[in-house]
């Protein structure tokens, strides 16, 4: 799909959810000897989603997993729409469309595996990252350049944001 036609999908988009484990984070899990739970987080995906509230998109995550860790990350976010342990996120998701009146096609989604395809199947931005299977890779329309955990969140944040006319504006104060 041309960008030019990606445009009008991207000016329906009220909230932007996304996985957390090889998207927010590269999806590699450590453990400290004590067995707690490390998540390394990429500051820039923090600016990208930043600029999405910003803009008024609303911002939340549906993760298979949860830890102490990424729930601190999205507190210092600012994210509240947060849905951590639970595999059935297409369930989730339209628990998420009744409770805020919203159609499919107004969320993008950003997964990077398998269990995130039902939801890619039925948004209306489906977003993926370099690294992800192939399978997933098809039900995209966009795949970032960079991998999950690396600044993908934030290129993608910015591509959608771009797309609506409102990167620029939103970046006036830093420049």
């Amino acid at each position: 799909m041309k960008r030019k036609d990606l445009k009008p999908i991207a000016k329906r988009i009220k909230l932007f959810l996304m996985d957390v484990d090889g998207v927010l984070t590269d999806g590699r899990l450590y453990y400290t000897e004590m067995g707690e739970e490390i998540k390394v987080f990429d500051v820039r995906d923090g600016l990208g989603i930043k600029l999405l509230q910003r803009s008024g998109i609303e911002v939340g995550v549906i993760s298979g997993r949860s830890s102490k860790a990424l729930l601190k990350r999205l507190e210092e976010l600012g994210i509240e729409e947060v849905h951590t342990g639970r595999n059935d996120k297409l369930e989730v998701l339209e628990k998420i469309l009744k409770e805020k009146n919203l159609k499919a096609e107004e969320v993008a989604y950003v997964g990077d595996d398998y269990l995130d395809l039902p939801v890619l199947k039925v948004v209306g931005f489906p977003a993926t990252v370099k690294d992800a299977p192939p399978l997933v890779k098809r039900h995209a329309l966009y795949v970032s350049k960079k991998e999950g955990g690396r600044g993908a969140v934030r290129e993608i944040a910015e591509f959608l944001l771009s797309l609506r006319g409102e990167l620029k504006g939103l970046l006036e104060g830093y420049l």
